[in-house]
């Protein structure tokens, strides 16, 4: 039976979907929800057959899929239960450029369709233009080479992930070089369950879900989330397109990966919010008990209080968790008065505004990387998966984040305070929350991109077929 991608929530044990799920990589459509990972970025240097081969051997031994991962996480909750504990064990994935698809002999044009971006790769002078991306010489240096593949391990215990990177390494002698290597670690928060980013703010909460399980789950752990404006399953549509190198009536998969190392400045930003919040007139307790007005001024930029709470929320109680997270716009704020329109999570999602269409969903699989307290550079290793990089990903990037007249709701805006490039800040801000008196305030420049590229993540049915 052909898989239909165009399906919301589906059931993992559904017979139909099983040979896709065991054939599909994992950490697509579950992130691998490791604490620890490792970015090995190759370039081939050995004839393609030998490449080939290896390949071929890893994604034997060590890559899993999304069928193994979802039996994984079942043993987890089982062990969980019974108040056991489960080691879900290393993740491993493959993933190639589509330089790196032509240097084992595959015409990546095939892989063309709505993804012109990939072919082109994020290094070419028209792709760098549309997403207003610094010069390649200002990118990191392993960056500016040519990138055949990206291998991606994680693990709960950090040692035997750097055991195993270093055992991939070995094994890759002579036959390709780790051109950049990037160590992600996630950053819990000692007071709510769950993982946030340098700047503080709780990350990852408003994901597509594919699985009926995973909503099932949400809605159990949080008895005020009844999905009447928000539901978060999406179809697999969104997220997957047939591997081209297979058979066409086959059940393989895959998935278009978009990464980028985005650099934070921490301290700029701090200093940035505390300067802002002094442009704001917050009475006390008008927002919630106790936020004080530089916590009120950085969810004005990001769109959500550093615990997760949606800054349009009426009644606020922050310190919940998992965070609400079922809302709109267009019902509870549709002016703007409340969460400005360009804040970071507004511009990204504009839910309920009736600019967001399911093929914009992105699919996130970001971690961050650099010791919160001591490292010199920190930030995060962006990472999403999406069927079309042109109408997903670019889209957004391009026409809202970097758009100082998105959404032309309320005159022009501004860009997007974090992920926005290309213009000065020249943001509109509330003055006070819900009111329609505003003060003019530029933020912007403090995430900069270092690096990236486009990969493809092919079918297990692929890369142990060569």
């Amino acid at each position: 039976m052909a898989v239909q991608l165009n399906v919301k929530g589906i059931d993992h044990q559904d017979a139909a979907y099983q040979p896709m799920l065991e054939n599909l990589q994992a950490n697509i459509l579950k992130s691998h929800a490791r604490n620890f990972v490792r970015l090995l970025f190759l370039q081939f240097q050995a004839d393609d057959d030998a490449v080939k081969a290896w390949i071929n051997q890893f994604s034997r031994d060590r890559v899993k899929s999304a069928l193994d991962q979802q039996r994984a996480i079942e043993a987890r909750r089982a062990a969980k239960a019974n108040n056991g504990s489960f080691d879900g064990g290393l993740i491993a994935n493959v993933y190639l450029t589509a330089e790196g698809y032509e240097d084992l002999g595959f015409d990546a044009d095939r892989l063309k369709e709505k993804n012109r971006s990939f072919v082109d790769g994020m290094k070419s002078s028209r792709v760098r233009r549309e997403l207003s991306d610094p010069p390649v010489e200002k990118w990191q240096a392993g960056y500016q080479k040519n990138l055949d593949a990206m291998i991606l391990l994680a693990d709960d215990d950090e040692g035997k992930l750097t055991a195993a990177a270093g055992a991939v390494k070995a094994s890759l002698h002579g036959l390709a070089a780790v051109v950049a290597e990037e160590k992600g670690l996630d950053l819990k928060d000692p007071i709510v369950p769950g993982g946030h980013e340098h700047f503080g703010y709780k990350d990852g909460i408003s994901q597509p879900r594919f699985f009926t399980d995973d909503v099932d789950k949400t809605q159990k752990d949080n008895i005020d989330l009844n999905m009447t404006q928000w539901n978060p399953l999406q179809p697999l549509e969104i997220v997957l397109v047939k591997d081209p190198f297979t058979d066409p009536n086959d059940h393989n998969y895959g998935s278009f990966l978009v990464y980028r190392k985005l650099e934070q400045d921490v301290d700029g930003f701090n200093a940035k919010v505390a300067e802002l919040a002094t442009h704001l007139t917050l009475t006390p307790n008008q927002v919630a008990n106790s936020v004080t007005a530089e916590e009120y001024a950085g969810a004005l930029v990001v769109g959500r209080f550093k615990d997760g709470t949606p800054l349009v929320n009426a009644d606020i109680r922050l310190r919940r968790s998992p965070a609400p997270n079922d809302f709109d716009y267009k019902e509870m704020d549709p002016k703007g008065n409340i969460c400005p329109f360009h804040a970071h999570i507004r511009k990204t999602n504009p839910r309920g505004q009736g600019v967001l269409v399911p093929e914009r969903f992105i699919t996130r699989r970001a971690i961050p990387y650099g010791e919160p307290k001591t490292a010199d550079e920190k930030g995060l290793l962006f990472m999403c998966f999406q069927s079309s990089v042109e109408k997903q990903f670019n889209f957004i990037q391009n026409t809202w984040s970097n758009a100082p007249g998105f959404p032309p709701l309320r005159g022009n805006p501004g860009i997007d305070p974090l992920t926005g490039q290309g213009h000065e800040g020249d943001q509109r801000w509330p003055r006070r929350y819900g009111s329609e008196e505003e003060v003019g305030f530029d933020f912007a420049g403090f995430i900069r991109m270092k690096g990236g590229e486009y990969f493809f993540a092919p079918s297990l049915g692929f890369l142990r077929s060569l």
